[in-house]
């Protein structure tokens, strides 16, 4: 399928898990430790299950002394995009109605990531019910994407709490059709350059999978500012999604992951994308000001980003100037288009034909859609 002559590749989108939609592929031990979380049991309208242990409420308006007395519930005072077309309430547990979505807005290839939500089992003392519901999400997602393997990937979780389980997960997985990438998933405090994670980076390196860094609002692991944001939902939406991207980007190129793995692809996704040139020359900067504090680098910060292994997704309302901008400073090869369907931030329906209509060099755009994401998701196996 092709629109307007492109073939489009969404590099950053969620689904589920629902809870309903996950139990089928859990364990007895993993269903009976759940009956411990239901004070933290969240049931939907529609009957959809999730946990929201360790999430954050920011009810405090802009100019008010203090935040509202009842908290409201998960993202509350987020009225999200408006929309022409909702999106189908069912893509969450039926991959055909989330390829009916698709092939309605013009989109070939979803890269899915676990919601925000699912953050949760981060926030508790109990690991091994963390890396069991991380292993049943893999079973899931071999379920999921399986039905669609040309249309649907997925990446691992690892969990930092439990490196050994994440290392048996890479290697269960890491061959598998819907497997592109590995999502690090490090308890709140735990910085991603930690000793700790060296096996992960070295078995996603082993299997060609690429690190994807995602971001996190008001589920743990809360991003940067994920606690000191005064309580206000929109503070916290504007400045800690860059901000997360930011160091995470940042503390594993310093680390010097990327010359310790040649072969490595990191890629920063839903952190937004006009920020990058700016933060290149800074962490240059410091990379020669603070080099004490780095590992010791065969290149510049900026060098490694430019180097063909680094990817970052775009935020559609940053727009046309902002984004031909950053390709005019950095090249043609960084950005990949993305939407974070099927969330509220999403435009859907609109989000492809907007940047369609951007004034863009069709070369631009055919890097933007479709070539920088089949070559940072490479395990994707499409051309």
């Amino acid at each position: 399928m092709a629109k307007n002559g492109f073939r489009i590749f969404d590099s950053d989108t969620h689904v589920g898990p629902l809870i309903n939609v996950l139990d089928q592929f859990m364990t007895d031990a993993e269903r009976k430790k759940l009956e411990g979380w239901a004070q933290y049991k969240a049931v939907s309208q529609k009957g959809d299950i999730t946990y929201n242990r360790g999430q954050r409420r920011y009810r405090r308006k802009l100019g008010t002394a203090q935040a509202e007395a009842t908290p409201g519930g998960y993202m509350a005072g987020f009225t999200g995009v408006k929309k022409k077309r909702a999106v189908s309430p069912l893509v969450d547990a039926d991959a055909a109605e989330r390829i009916k979505d698709m092939d309605f807005e013009g989109v070939d290839v979803n890269l899915t990531l676990p919601s925000g939500w699912f953050g949760t089992w981060t926030s508790a003392d109990d690991v091994a019910l963390e890396a069991g519901m991380y292993r049943a999400y893999h079973r899931w997602m071999e379920a999921y994407c399986g039905k669609f393997p040309d249309r649907l990937g997925g990446v691992i979780l690892a969990c930092g709490r439990d490196v050994k389980s994440a290392l048996e997960e890479i290697k269960r997985w890491g061959k598998s059709r819907w497997a592109w990438g590995v999502l690090p998933y490090a308890p709140y405090g735990m910085p991603l350059d930690h000793p700790d994670f060296e096996p992960v980076w070295a078995a996603a390196a082993e299997h060609d999978l690429a690190i994807t860094l995602h971001t996190f609002t008001v589920m743990p692991p809360y991003a940067p500012g994920g606690t000191d944001n005064w309580e206000n939902l929109f503070l916290q939406r504007s400045a800690s999604h860059p901000w997360c991207g930011m160091r995470n980007m940042a503390s594993l190129i310093g680390a010097g992951l990327m010359d310790r793995y040649p072969g490595l692809r990191i890629g920063t996704l839903e952190a937004g994308h006009g920020w990058l040139p700016f933060w290149m020359a800074r962490i240059d900067e410091h990379a020669t000001t603070i080099r004490s504090e780095i590992s010791d680098l065969k290149m510049k910060p900026s060098e490694y980003v430019l180097s063909g292994r680094y990817f970052q997704s775009i935020e559609i309302p940053e727009g046309v100037k902002l984004t031909n901008a950053v390709i005019d400073l950095l090249g043609e090869d960084v950005l990949m288009y993305a939407s974070d369907y099927p969330h509220g931030e999403s435009h859907f329906p609109e989000s492809v034909d907007t940047v369609l209509e951007w004034d863009m060099a069709h070369a631009r755009k055919q890097k933007l859609f479709w070539d920088n994401a089949i070559r940072y998701y490479a395990r994707c196996g499409l051309k």
